[in-house]
């Protein structure tokens, strides 16, 4: 026996340390790839986020620019249009400047008239330009200084199709700008002559806005035109150049610039060169110009850093505390696992299942005491102990179909199967409480309960036991069926209610974790019944879940009996992932609450009436004011009077627990009273 016992504490120890490394190790891998997942895609997030905000401001601006220019090219085609009547109501120089005044961002207008001799291009024939606020008039203003811009106003003299000119930076004006060209023709003093407006358009007045962007600044942005010259660069020397200047800043990157401005295609790209930079491209609709955006990709990600300082040790810390929460809890729920998995191992072994085969080789194993044997040969296997139990149950109703067809070994397999069910009938029976009063020096509760199994074992089991100094537990359990396998079940169900019942959490939480333990336990299609209460010994209060369970009673002391008809889930195995709620009520000194298994009120007579509610109450209600052990063996007793010759067809349970108070009971309900009835279950 101390052999058993010592071997008994080695597997729980052993067992207990290796599920609780295993799930460290387990926590840490998972928590660095949460880190490392986690960190990942929230920088994407501000990367896009940051990149859409920077794209939006910027294309704000862009917006700016091409409006400025679309107004310039709009009111110069209505106004050659004005020219192109056969008759001016007004005089056309100042019909010019009265257009002009309304172009803010337009700094000079032109009228060249193509004719002999005005082919120089040093004066025009009437020119408007702005100085400061004001409006002048000089036919010799209107010239640029660059050469290339002069060559291409001589060049638009001669042509019939309006154009924009290459932009250019003006030192004059100290501002980029760009010109637009609308040749016409109209009628001067009777006959036609070949016109040519040029606006010149200040885009420089928007572009400067780019460098006040915080990101753009550490970067570098460049906007091209049609023709792949550049209309904004940091460098304002670099305006109208071509992009050789661009090819030159990403010649050590992996972005192929010719193609890019080939394609002109909307998009961004991460890139290394000294640092990771972030460069995000997309071409202007109206004007077919094309923007490029080179910002470091630090910028984009600068306050993920500064919050990762504080979130991952947060996190690491948070999760430190849980991993040491869970593995005490795996101690304390293995430890009962584990014995109860051994009584099992030594009912097989003192019944001497012998094995028809060789009990070494897994692909051959024909019952439980053989699953048991390979688990002691390889300590390191995944065979749990929980798994062991399931598959030893399953052996056992495997056993049990066997025995009935097989004729030939009945009066063997009757003496097995008969010890068998001792064992498992001693086992059983001892789970349940036989010793009342439950704590003899207790006065401010009495309670008692009886378990009557249909077979030598049953699919029935209560239990009554003290959390604390102040709450008795009460869970009541009913699995479907009848016999060993109901009986291995309901034992299972106790043994995970008794490891994880503690003080502080709700009921409704201890259900959820007993129906994903069951349910994950093996495919099966056995459930149980579960009703679960906590009884506060200082106040009265009861807190209850039921999980598909008969509705207890409650005897009044006002002459009124009470059912509990409130449901909380159904029955416990059917299904994972379920949520449980609760409810509560207060018990006054001398009340009691009844709590019993459908083997009761479905008991039948030889007239095939049923026991029913009704009879229940009647005759509880009558010896209400009497002990639990009376009302438990008196109520039996009517239950059998009923039944008179017919058989037992269920497993019949009867738990009484009545509250008797304490002589500071009174004050302090009046005291908390309320706090009682509304105060909420924490977990």
């Amino acid at each position: 026996m101390n052999n058993h016992s010592e071997r008994d504490l080695n597997t729980i120890e052993n067992l207990s340390y290796r599920v609780s490394i295993y799930f460290l190790i387990l926590a840490i891998i998972l928590s660095g790839f949460l880190i490392f997942v986690g960190y990942h895609y929230v920088r994407d997030l501000m990367v896009d986020s940051n990149r859409y905000r920077l794209q939006f401001e910027v294309r704000e601006i862009l917006d700016d620019v091409e409006n400025s220019m679309d107004d310039a090219s709009r009111f110069t085609r209505h106004l050659a249009l004005d020219f192109n009547q056969k008759e001016l109501q007004i005089d056309p120089y100042k019909l010019m400047r009265m257009v002009f005044e309304g172009q803010p961002y337009t700094y000079s207008f032109s009228l060249i008239i193509s004719e002999a001799g005005n082919h120089l291009i040093r004066k025009s024939n009437f020119t408007l330009f702005r100085s400061g606020d004001e409006i002048k008039s000089d036919s010799k203003r209107y010239a640029s200084q660059n050469n290339i811009t002069n060559d291409w106003i001589e060049h638009m003299l001669n042509q019939s199709k309006p154009e924009w000119s290459p932009p250019y930076f003006d030192p004059e004006i100290g501002s980029r700008v760009v010109i637009y060209a609308y040749p016409f023709d109209y009628l001067r003093n009777g006959s036609m002559v070949h016109s040519t407006f040029f606006c010149l358009v200040n885009i420089g007045r928007h572009l400067k806005n780019l460098n006040k962007q915080t990101m753009i600044k550490s970067g570098l942005a460049i906007l091209l035109n049609e023709k792949n010259q550049i209309v904004y660069h940091p460098d304002y020397l670099e305006t109208g150049k071509n992009i050789s200047s661009l090819i030159s800043y990403f010649e050590k990157s992996q972005l192929d610039v010719i193609k890019l401005l080939a394609d002109r295609p909307t998009g961004y790209q991460l890139i290394y060169s000294n640092s990771r930079t972030v460069v995000i491209y997309w071409p202007l609709k109206s004007s077919n110009w094309y923007m490029i955006l080179a910002v470091p990709e630090i910028y984009f990600i600068s306050e993920l850093k500064r919050l990762s300082l504080f979130l991952i040790p947060m996190i690491l810390f948070v999760g430190s505390i849980v991993v040491i929460v869970i593995i005490f809890n795996l101690f304390k729920l293995v430890s009962p696992l584990s014995f109860l998995a051994n009584d099992s191992r030594r009912m097989l072994e003192e019944a001497e299942f012998q094995s028809e085969k060789n009990p070494e080789d897994p692909r051959v194993l024909s019952d439980s005491l053989a699953i048991w044997r390979l688990a002691n040969l390889h300590p390191i296997s995944s065979l749990t102990d929980i798994h062991a139990l399931s598959e030893n149950m399953d052996k056992i109703k495997e056993r049990l179909a066997n025995y009935r067809e097989n004729t030939i070994q009945i009066s063997l397999d009757k003496k097995e199967f008969d010890k068998e069910l001792k064992l498992a009938r001693d086992i059983e029976m001892g789970m349940v409480p036989s010793i009342f009063p439950l704590v003899p020096h207790r006065t401010d509760f009495d309670c008692y309960g009886k378990l009557i199994p249909a077979k030598i074992v049953g699919g029935d089991l209560f239990d009554l036991f003290l959390l604390d100094d102040n709450q008795l537990f009460i869970s009541i359990t009913d699995t479907l069926g009848k016999g060993i396998p109901a009986a291995m079940y309901s034992v299972m169900t106790r043994t995970f209610i008794r490891s994880i019942a503690n003080p502080i959490t709700r009921l409704g939480k201890i259900m959820e974790s007993l129906n994903d333990a069951l349910t994950q336990l093996h495919d099966s299609d056995m459930f149980a019944t579960v009703f679960l209460s906590k009884l506060n010994l200082k106040t009265g209060e009861m807190i209850y879940c039921n999980a598909g369970h008969p509705h207890p009673l409650i005897l009044r002391n006002n002459k009124k009996e009470e059912i509990l008809s409130k449901s909380h889930g159904i029955p416990v195995g059917i299904k994972p992932n379920l949520a449980f709620t609760e409810s509560r009520f207060i018990l006054a000194p001398g009340e009691s609450l009844i709590a019993y298994t459908d083997g009761v009120t479905e008991q039948i007579n030889e007239h095939g009436e049923f026991f029913g509610l009704e009879r229940l109450i009647s005759t509880t209600w009558q010896i209400r004011e009497q002990t639990p052990q009376k009302i438990v063996n008196k109520t039996l007793n009517a239950l059998d009077h009923f039944q008179g010759i017919t058989e037992v067809h269920d497993d019949i349970t009867l738990v009484v627990v009545k509250f008797l108070g304490s002589e500071k009971f009174e004050t302090h309900r009046k005291s908390h009273s309320l706090n009682l009835i509304d105060k909420p279950n924490v977990i």
